[in-house]
């Protein structure tokens, strides 16, 4: 290859710049500047940040120096098990917490509380085991030795032969664990009846009645322990901290033409939005990428043909700015690829999320026309039905989903947008009069 000498390659570069300047310029397009007047507020509902359960933390006590815990004391997230070391789902619970702890050091506390169930016979010598540990501050590596093999343990015929297996495997696999000093632990009285007595604790908080009971910052958990869906959670509890608690101030002019510049990792996305014809979105959407909100996240739902969705910095698909305001309205309607429309949880629950779209007549039309192929003859559609059906989902949509805005540049990026795709930053531009 013919190498360009340094001035030729400087000439080529001051060209490409001067040549982009002037055609922003030719374009009329300036970056958004932030009108001086902010004393108009717009209208919005604040939604308070992710809290406590009252009525969990009514009954349970609080992280204290006498849980067995790991991690900052000021982690965002803080997870909560009362497990018991014979119960399998335990098992399965207690490892992925801990190894998810392991992963986020300095953002997961995890907290282990007992709760050995009466009819698992060898769970309370369990606990003293672990606690024993505890006591030279291996807690959590006797826990992963239990659970690592219940499947053992668990099938031992007695309880002798269960302590007989701990003395075998605890010092071969928790390294620098005093044997001598463990035994004498394990065998204390003090020790034991804390562990006796966390059955009955528990059971008289009247909200804990089986195992493994989760909580995530003292809020009940029931769903799935992988990684993914846990960082979903992390990310949501640490994008309270962020959330506003005021209402956005009104910095669009509804007479000026604004524009959205996405950069993606994919490539550029270009909106136009219109602030005529709905303000709200318009004015929550350029007030959130002025202040970098959208900077960083990912577009977190994708759906081939139909929809790619952002605007989530925890990603989890549920996070909001702390705060909402309500529909908009206009002579804008679904179907051609490209509108911008807002994502909500609800009528006029519209937050930070918003959506790009493809051709929504053609997947409603496909969609509907495969249906209808399963359909009994009696039930069938007409080609003329199925068209009503579809002008009806886009109605729907139209009137559940504000447009804001249209795609004018970038659609085949749009549509080439996998989930988790990240946003680099977004950036407002507005026309020159």
């Amino acid at each position: 290859m013919k190498k360009i000498s340094t001035i030729a390659g400087l000439f080529i570069l001051f060209t490409m710049i001067l040549t982009s300047s002037v055609f922003a310029q030719d374009e009329g397009w300036v970056p958004f500047t932030v009108p001086q007047d902010l004393s108009q507020k717009m209208e919005c509902t604040i939604v308070p940040p992710i809290g406590p359960d009252e009525q969990v933390t009514s009954v349970l006590p609080p992280v204290s120096d006498e849980d067995w815990s790991i991690g900052a004391e000021d982690a965002p997230l803080t997870i909560v098990e009362y497990a018991d070391f014979q119960c399998s789902y335990c098992a399965r619970a207690g490892l992925a917490l801990a190894e998810f702890q392991k992963k986020y050091p300095d953002q997961v506390r995890y907290v282990y509380r007992h709760f050995p169930l009466n009819f698992h016979e060898k769970a309370p010598m369990a606990a003293y085991a672990a606690d024993a540990a505890g006591r030279q501050g291996k807690f959590f590596e006797a826990e992963d030795v239990l659970y690592m093999n219940a499947t053992i343990w668990s099938t031992l015929e007695t309880l002798d032969e269960f302590e007989a297996w701990l003395k075998e495997n605890f010092p071969k696999s928790i390294e620098g664990l005093d044997m001598a000093q463990w035994e004498k632990d394990f065998a204390d009285p003090e020790l034991r009846s804390k562990v006796d007595g966390a059955f009955d604790e528990v059971v008289a908080t009247g909200i804990i009645n089986g195992t493994p009971t989760v909580f995530l910052n003292w809020n009940f958990y029931q769903g799935s322990m992988d990684e993914a869906t846990l960082k979903n959670f992390l990310e949501l509890f640490k994008l309270q901290k962020r959330l506003y608690s005021e209402c956005p101030p009104m910095i669009v002019d509804t007479a000026k033409q604004y524009r959205a510049i996405i950069d993606t990792e994919k490539g550029q996305i270009v909106m136009e939005l219109y602030a005529d014809k709905a303000p709200l979105a318009v004015n929550s959407f350029i007030f959130l990428a002025n202040e970098g909100w959208f900077d960083g996240t990912i577009f977190h739902r994708q759906i081939p043909e139909f929809v790619v969705q952002g605007g989530d910095p925890s990603g989890s698909g549920v996070g909001t700015p702390g705060y909402q305001f309500a529909n908009e309205t206009n002579d804008l309607a679904y179907g051609e690829p490209g509108w911008v429309g807002m994502a909500n949880s609800g009528a006029d629950k519209n937050g930070s999320q918003f959506f790009i779209t493809f051709s929504l007549s053609d997947y409603y039309q496909k969609a509907i026309s495969k249906s209808n192929e399963t359909a009994s003859e009696e039930h069938k559609l007409t080609e003329e039905r199925i068209a009503e059906e579809v002008t009806k989902e886009l109605a729907k949509m139209s009137e559940n989903y504000t447009i804001f805005g249209k795609v004018v540049e970038g659609l085949d990026v749009a549509e080439n947008l996998a989930a988790g795709t990240l946003v680099l930053s977004v950036k407002i531009e507005e026309k020159q009069n």
